[in-house]
């Protein structure tokens, strides 16, 4: 991957350039030493330009920017021009807010000195300003001072703002410090650099930070002030560094020369040209073109290309703007595909290759290069594409749209609470039945999204996490009850849940310290970048279960000195995991060649040709790994001939056990408690009426609170209830704590007592009322014998 810099036409600026700013997709802005603000525009590969205006003798500009309106944004016309501006600081300590045609709506007075830097909110609702008095002040996005929120004693020469909008990155010095807006602390501070640090960017997405300095050096770091990358000492000093938008590339610029690096450092490009030092760098909002404003007063424009993916056989380079060369090892298939437009975004799997421009997408299938299926863009602005078995989904802005490979819209997924974020690709996952997305707004939430031909994608329960997630994936093999996801939160913990179709099932934490994880798209394996090791799970739904020997049994691990520092995942598929290590290299690692053969006899329901390989191999993994599988698909003789061969007699007995159930709801049940899954056992047993067996299979499985839950729902079983975990308390020589158990208890000692004194009450009552007949009868006697004698 390399830029190619278009030529540039006759016209230019007569000094030096200093900033560069880009308000379309081929539209740039550019302002320098020599007071004009200039136009450029591709014509014929040629960019040419034009002035816009003259500004007064003084006017010296520092930096500038263009109000970062979203692309989708469906706004009046009169609301479009009142956003449509520029931002420009100059060396005559004001910032002014210029518009498209060049006049400038407003010119403010920030600072004592020179305006250094001036940026606008992600948001677009306020910007900043810091100047060399050692100030950054915070204004309206209409000019007025909202407030002084950082006072230093030495000039700010580089500032940015965070993600969310709410601390600002400044350098002083060596040093470079994070101050809140929202909270009056101490800012963090930490030295990056041996000399003054001149330029710094903070990526909007994954939050990185890159920054240059007179060292001749450019460093990257996270949020905490931890050193990802640092690059050898340069000829010169760095004078411009700047991230794209979607943040997978970073560009350097220093004299004479451009650097194209990876977010992990390490440098895809290196291009010596002769401008003199090159002061701004701007992306294009398609991370595809940067514009480079130069010393010499020229104003150059680079494109990505030499782009290459490659897929079962075949391979995809981009060799020019417009033109994407596929070839396939072994064949002679050499085909050149030429695209009326510049290629945007281009990915390759499952059999098609989908190509975006600014304003189409172009679908290829291997088995038919020369009739592309092409459908119009709505908004051109794509960041990602992201492709299934079935269809694909793309990415625009805070926007998604779900086609088929026949160019057929399917459909546009949207959920509750949704906003006019931009939404991060790492974040976003989907499979042939199920979409997840991370909210914009709040991290720690993922909404899921159910996918169907036949009806409206429709939205489910949302999960929510205990920390900010940062990346996750879906597997792409099996049907719904096969859906897994797998995610990494901030703080590097690997969880990994059941997907059903009620919402999220049970979460299990797999792993620590997780770099970046990848799903086969030919089977149900998960592989992860952990800190020490390339591990590999054969059958990742296996850790659902209470079993930890099976767990370990059915992992593979590797370790990672080979991959060097900050390896990265790129594919997982025919049973090898392909590692780009923090150099850029390439390295193949096989893990797992049988069970894609011992995965694709199952998948399609050839349980005997899966055994036949397990007796074949003799590999204790293997036979975990088809025991794991049988026990999920109902397969008893399967499960327990492979439990044997790994020594799992318990199973076995258990298996057997299962077998000689006479109903058949009770061993569905006791398979699937066999398997780890509770919930569904009871379900099986509940939805058929069996209330006593579910109550009992909890008492049996320890859980308590849910055991009791039914017996007093049901008024089953309680007494048995109680006295189970009374034994089982017995045996551990522990007292009751359960505030639950301790209540029904009181309630049942109290229900007692009431009971006793009412019998007594009743005893009472009736002892009384002999009594009362005993001496009516006397009375009566007694009457009578007096009546006798008076006779």
């Amino acid at each position: 991957m390399r830029f190619k810099i278009s030529q540039q036409g006759s016209n230019r600026h007569k000094k030096t350039v200093t900033c560069v700013a880009w308000i379309a997709s081929d539209e740039i802005f550019s302002c320098g030493d020599d007071h004009f603000l200039m136009s450029w525009k591709f014509e014929g590969g040629t960019i040419n330009s034009k002035i816009v205006t003259e500004f007064p003798e003084d006017f010296y500009p520092t930096d500038m920017q263009w109000h970062p309106r979203p692309a989708q944004t469906n706004l009046g016309a009169v609301k479009k021009q009142a956003i449509d501006v520029l931002l420009i600081t100059t060396t005559d300590g004001k910032f002014h807010l210029v518009s498209k045609n060049g006049r400038i709506e407003k010119s403010i007075s920030a600072h004592n000195g020179a305006t250094i830097s001036g940026k606008w909110s992600y948001d677009g609702s306020a910007l900043f300003t810091a100047g060399e008095d050692g100030i950054i002040k915070v204004w309206s996005r209409s000019g007025m001072l909202r407030s002084t929120v950082i006072r230093c004693n030495q000039p700010i020469l580089a500032a940015a703002w965070s993600s969310d909008n709410s601390s600002i990155l400044y350098s002083q010095g060596p040093y470079l410090l994070i101050q809140s807006l929202t909270i009056s602390s101490k800012p963090q501070k930490w030295q990056a650099h041996e000399g003054l640090i001149l330029v710094i960017s903070w990526n909007q997405f994954h939050g990185l930070i890159i920054s240059g300095g007179e060292d001749c050096r450019h460093k990257i770091w996270d949020t905490n002030g931890n050193l990802l990358y640092a690059s050898v000492v340069g000829d010169y000093p760095i004078t411009a560094v700047n991230w794209c938008l979607s943040g997978n590339y970073v560009t350097v610029g220093s004299f004479n020369t451009l650097k194209l690096c990876d977010k992990t450092g390490w440098s895809h490009s290196l291009d010596k040209i002769q401008v003199g030092s090159i002061y701004s760098i701007a992306w294009s909002s398609d991370s595809t073109q940067v514009a480079l404003a130069c010393s010499d007063g020229s104003v150059l424009v680079a494109h990505i290309i030499e782009k290459k993916l490659e897929y079962n056989g075949f391979e995809a380079n981009l060799v020019k703007r417009k033109t994407i060369q596929v070839t396939q090892v072994g064949s002679d298939v050499n085909e050149i595909l030429d695209i009326a437009d510049r290629v945007v975004q281009l990915e390759f799997g499952f059999d098609h290759l989908v190509v975006i421009t600014p304003s189409q997408c172009h679908i290829y299938s291997v088995k038919n290069w020369n009739t592309p299926a092409i459908f119009d863009l709505k908004n051109g602005s794509v960041t990602a594409v992201l492709l299934t078995d079935k269809h694909f989904l793309l990415v625009e802005g805070s926007l998604l749209s779900l086609h088929s490979y026949q160019g057929r819209f399917l459909g546009a997924p949207k959920w509750k609470g949704m906003v006019q974020e931009p939404l991060y690709p790492p974040c976003i996952s989907i499979s042939v039945d199920t979409l997840v997305v991370r909210n914009q707004s709040n991290h720690k939430v993922l909404h899921v999204l159910e996918i169907s031909q036949k009806k409206p994608i429709a939205e489910g329960q949302p999960y929510t996490h205990i920390q900010n997630i940062s990346s996750l994936a879906l597997n792409y093999v099996g049907g719904v009850n096969d859906r897994q996801l797998a995610l990494i939160d901030e703080n590097k913990n690997l969880f990994l849940i059941s997907i059903r179709t009620s919402g999220f099932g049970r979460l299990c934490k797999i792993a620590a310290m997780a770099l970046n994880i990848a799903w086969a798209i030919d089977a149900n394996v998960l592989a992860a970048m952990l800190d020490a090791t390339l591990s590999v799970w054969l059958c990742p739904n296996c850790v659902h279960y209470s079993d930890r020997k099976i767990i370990r049994k059915t992992r593979v691990d590797k370790d990672s000195s080979e991959f060097g520092k900050y390896p990265t995942i790129v594919n997982v598929q025919n049973g090898l995991v392909t590692v780009r290590r923090g150099d850029g290299a390439l390295i193949i690692s096989s893990f797992y060649t049988f069970f894609t053969s011992l995965h694709q006899h199952i998948l399609n329901g050839r349980w005997e040709e899966a055994v036949s390989l397990c007796r074949i191999v003799q590999n204790e993994t293997l036979w975990t790994c088809i025991a794991v599988m049988a026990i999920d698909g109902k397969q008893l003789n399967i499960a327990e001939e492979a439990c044997a061969a790994i020594g799992r007699y318990d199973k076995v007995d258990y298996i057997c056990y299962i077998k000689k159930l006479p109903n058949e709801l009770e061993r569905l049940s006791q398979t699937a408690l066999l398997a780890g899954d509770l919930q569904a056992a009871e379900g099986i047993l509940l939805q058929n009426g069996l209330t006593v067996e579910a109550i009992k299979i909890n008492i049996e499985m320890y859980n308590w609170n849910r055991a009791l839950e039914l017996a007093i729902k049901h008024k089953k079983l309680v007494r048995e209830v109680l006295d189970s975990r009374r034994r089982y308390l017995e045996i551990l020589d522990k007292k009751e704590v359960n505030q639950t158990f301790l209540t029904v208890q009181t309630n049942i000692i109290k229900s007692q007592a009431a009971k006793r004194d009412l019998r007594e009450n009743m005893k009472e009552q009736e002892r009384e009322k002999e009594e009362l007949m005993h001496h009516e009868m006397d009375n009566s006697i007694e009457a009578q014998n007096i009546t006798t004698c008076e006779e």
